[in-house]
């Protein structure tokens, strides 16, 4: 009797791959510059960046949600910090973020003044990965415009896309993630 419960607990679990303590996209309900968001803010000029993926604001460590960019040791990690630093360095932003990583490190959407979010266009440019193990944890429109946004990138051969390049979660552990079909919410994890 409890292996089937046990299994459907597993199953679930297992969907939205990634899961290290996030708040799924279903109880994202707030909004900032048009995008559902987490309701955590946190507002400051980026004091630094890290990497393609990693800045800080407020002495705070922010991670980019949704993005994966290539390690600094890696072919293509320092073109892509450059690139987050040439949009963010000194620059006021606004963080929103529903959650904090394992590094203590806030996980959020980092919005410039004028509401350009710097998360898709890392993406956007080639300069990180559509980290689509983590999908589940995003609002569908959000799913949608950072898969629009590695296939074209992709397709025109920007950034990392210019040669071949291995994932980040590659180069640290070797091996794929679990990428979501279903979501918990029931969305269909087609993005």
């Amino acid at each position: 009797m409890w292996r089937p419960l046990l299994f459907f607990f597993a199953v679930i679990l297992s969907a939205c791959g990634g899961g290290d303590g996030a708040l799924p996209a279903q109880n994202m309900g707030e909004t900032y510059c048009g995008v559902v968001t987490g309701s955590g803010r946190l507002t400051g000029a980026v004091s630094s960046v890290h990497d393609g993926d990693t800045l800080t604001v407020n002495g705070q460590s922010i991670r980019l949600d949704s993005i994966d960019a290539p390690e600094l040791d890696q072919a293509y990690g320092p073109t892509s910090r450059d690139h987050l630093a040439s949009l963010a360095l000194g620059q006021r932003v606004t963080i929103t973020y529903s959650k904090n990583d394992r590094y203590d490190r806030v996980v959020g959407t980092v919005f410039k003044a004028d509401c350009s979010n710097l998360n898709l266009n890392q993406v956007a440019m080639g300069a990180a990965w559509y980290y689509e193990a983590y999908k589940c944890e995003i609002d569908i429109r959000q799913r949608t415009a950072f898969a629009a946004a590695q296939v074209s990138a992709r397709a025109r051969s920007l950034g990392l896309w210019a040669a071949p390049a291995v994932a980040p979660w590659v180069f640290r552990n070797g091996e794929e993630p679990v990428v979501p079909t279903v979501c918990p919410n029931g969305d269909a994890a087609s993005n």
